[in-house]
């Protein structure tokens, strides 16, 4: 039962380009970024707009503050992690207060590598004026020095978006993102999936994108778990694993990506026990034709009706063709009487007991 690749391209071929179908009923959104700042300034700095603004701070809070304050005055201090739902809500803040902007240049002394990102972003998003241009820049180059992920990416993509007047240089940037990717930046790993799945600034090489796309995607990187699935679902440049696609396919459609219930489908067609996968294989062609878009209900509806005549005649019980039988020579056998040794009679018939049938 061959099927999945036709029932794959089929679905795929009337959507256009991938652009047309990003969206919950067709492809992921390839340009979402999922990697969230999380670190003690960003934090800090909430506890101060709080205070600002009159709001009550827990007493847990509190504490965490104070240790904070002491880190930043201690050489050699590192920062202290958090409490999860402070952590939360200053996911991804830009530090705008004087005093957290005042802590995070005391800790970056302590070649805290968030900290000079910190100063960074503030600057380079003009959120102080303080902070020119020229900082932010200078501030970014010192955090990368010292391995901040963040920082990686950032001129990663700056080099491979083109910047400062200069075009697109994938080789200059990949460095840094192969850099990002190792320090768990998840965006990064998307990135360099890609360049080692394209070969730019980069050999091409499918096995390095499928280690960095598998990377992302247990991150949670949508668009990432999707190549990861359609390659090792095609064993594109790599050795196809369809238990691998379908694990991958699943958790696409579990986070309502109709695309995986597709690629699920194809992966358990491709399957050594396919025949006996009916029920499965049916279950997500029909998610895909309920939850999909136009072109998917189109082409998947069109599709299902083959599948099921490929199972109808994949589980049929074999028909019967009757044995056929050698042709016999003929033998005559005659009765003798035993007294008087006269023959009696007879009888022709075919030679059965020289198992000529057998």
């Amino acid at each position: 039962m061959r099927l999945p690749a036709l029932l794959f391209a089929c679905v795929l071929a009337g959507a256009g380009t991938a652009a047309a179908m990003q969206s919950q009923h067709g492809l992921p959104d390839m340009g979402k970024q999922y990697a969230e700042r999380r670190n003690c300034h960003g934090a800090y700095d909430v506890i101060v707009e709080d205070v600002h603004a009159g709001r009550a701070i827990s007493e847990s809070d509190k504490n965490w503050a104070k240790s904070y304050e002491a880190g930043a005055a201690t050489a050699g201090a590192t920062c202290p992690q958090a409490p999860d739902a402070l952590l939360a809500r200053g996911s991804n803040r830009t530090v705008v207060t004087a005093e957290g902007l005042g802590m995070v240049n005391e800790y970056s002394q302590h070649n805290d590598g968030s900290a000079w990102f910190e100063i960074a972003h503030t600057a380079l998003t003009g959120k102080s004026a303080k902070l020119t241009p020229e900082m932010g820049f200078e501030s970014l180059g010192r955090a990368a020095k010292l391995g901040d992920p963040s920082a990686l990416f950032f001129l990663g993509a700056l080099h491979v978006g083109g910047s400062f007047g200069k075009p697109s240089d994938y080789a200059s940037g990949f460095p840094y993102l192969r850099d990002a990717a190792a320090g768990g930046h998840v965006d990064a790993q998307f990135m360099l999936a890609n360049m080692y799945k394209e070969g730019l600034g980069t050999k091409k090489d499918p096995k390095q994108a499928f280690t960095w796309y598998t990377k992302a995607a247990e991150q949670g990187h949508v668009y990432a778990a999707y190549l990861a699935a359609f390659q090792v679902n095609d064993g594109d440049g790599i050795k196809a694993d369809h238990a691998v696609a379908y694990r991958l396919a699943r958790n696409l459609a579990e986070q309502d990506q109709v695309v995986g219930a597709v690629i699920a489908a194809s992966a358990l067609l491709q399957m050594k026990d396919a025949k006996d996968r009916e029920d499965e294989v049916l279950y997500w062609l029909d998610v895909a034709i309920r939850d999909g878009d136009a072109d998917i209900r189109k082409q998947v509806g069109a599709m299902r009706p083959k599948v099921v005549a490929a199972f109808k005649r994949a589980n049929a019980p074999p028909e019967y063709h009757p044995r056929v039988w050698k042709a016999c020579p003929m033998k005559t056998v005659c009765y003798v009487d035993r007294s008087t040794g006269a023959r009696q009679s007879c009888t022709t018939n075919k030679d059965y007991w020289n198992d000529c049938d057998g």
